[in-house]
């Protein structure tokens, strides 16, 4: 393949542990020693109440609904100015947090509790992505299509894709004894040109870029077999969530109507990325275009048609306990995650 294949773990170089997987970058102990976890927002009387939100990962279309209602003044109109901080391969989300140089972040539960568990008072008020977006992707002509299938197959693992790939297989029950581990790095090339049977990666990044490229290709989410660990999630320290509720609950507020309106037309999240925001990451338009489609595969269940975009259910917290107890991060509910913000809604 002539076409480059820029992935959500490749824009800023291969190797990079992966964003929401289960690994944690540096150890918090040290970290909350140096700065001691100070917390600090505000602005004048009357002016918009400025609010640095670290992003996830990397300014791609993934964070749409966050440019939508930064551009179309839904933020403005509720007194805040959002701004926008990129994530990244090297980007220590929970750090930038507990040390104020961003009032809101976004991660994936497993990094959040791993911070939580060395220290950092954070919680999780809500839920970008409902579904991981981890899983098995293979070409739509040799489709693996359940944990059965993997049997006897070759599956491309990164290394920071071990510790998720291991839980996976403890959660769906699969006997990985005749599955055959390749390593590779954070592309789909290996699924592409034939080297694989199947590869572990982002449902809403790699098939994407294949499919840019005319390769079509099957998922098989591990979401959907007992990997329950939300993707996304919006945290801040517990002192952000008390002495700023009402400016959370406003920034809460607007990225769901952002993501409302980008689920209605994945073409506006796209502009805005294009445009402005990912301008500068030499970005497939059609891949962004298709990976803006497929937000909504991961965005909406059941859950949220009944309580909202980004809000957490019991059942579904109670599941993510369990799931990050099998990458040993054992924490209770109540230590991360709080409905405070979401309630206020």
């Amino acid at each position: 393949m002539n076409t480059p294949i820029h992935t959500r773990r490749t824009v800023l170089g291969r190797g990079a542990a992966l964003a929401g997987g289960l690994t944690f970058a540096g150890s918090f102990s040290s970290f909350l020693a140096a700065c001691g976890g100070s917390d600090s927002a505000g602005g004048a009387s009357g002016e918009p109440f400025a609010l640095p939100y670290q992003l996830s990962w990397l300014p791609n279309v993934e964070h749409s609904g966050t440019y939508i209602s930064i551009e179309d003044g839904t933020f403005a109109d509720m007194g805040l100015d959002v701004q926008v901080v990129p994530g990244g391969p090297s980007a220590a989300t929970v750090a930038t947090v507990v040390g104020g140089d961003a009032l809101v972040g976004g991660d994936g539960a497993d990094n959040i509790g791993r911070g939580r568990l060395e220290g950092a008072k954070i919680k999780i008020f809500g839920v970008r992505l409902q579904k991981n977006p981890l899983c098995i992707m293979s070409l739509a002509d040799n489709a693996i299509k359940t944990p059965d299938d993997l049997h006897g197959k070759n599956i491309g693992v990164a290394q920071g894709n071990q510790t998720p790939w291991e839980v996976f297989l403890a959660a769906a029950g699969v006997d990985a004894s005749d599955i055959d581990i390749v390593p590779v790095q954070y592309d789909p090339a290996p699924t592409a040109e034939g080297e694989v049977d199947g590869q572990v990666v982002f449902a809403i990044n790699e098939p994407a870029q294949l499919k840019a490229l005319g390769i079509e290709t099957n998922t098989m989410l591990f979401a959907d077999y007992g990997f329950s660990i939300f993707a996304g999630c919006y945290f801040a320290t517990e002192d952000t969530i008390k002495n700023h509720k009402d400016e959370l609950v406003s920034f809460l507020k607007g990225e769901r109507a952002g993501y409302e309106k980008n689920l209605a037309d994945p073409s506006l999240g796209v502009k805005h990325t294009l445009e402005k925001y990912g301008k500068d990451l030499d970005l497939n338009p059609d891949q962004q275009q298709f990976q803006s489609e497929l937000l909504e595969s991961v965005m909406v269940t059941d859950s949220t048609k009944a309580n909202g975009l980004l809000s957490m259910s019991a059942d579904d917290i109670a599941a993510n306990i369990a799931t990050l107890k099998l990458a040993d991060i054992d924490i209770s509910a109540d230590d991360l995650f709080t409905d405070e913000i979401l309630s206020a809604m």
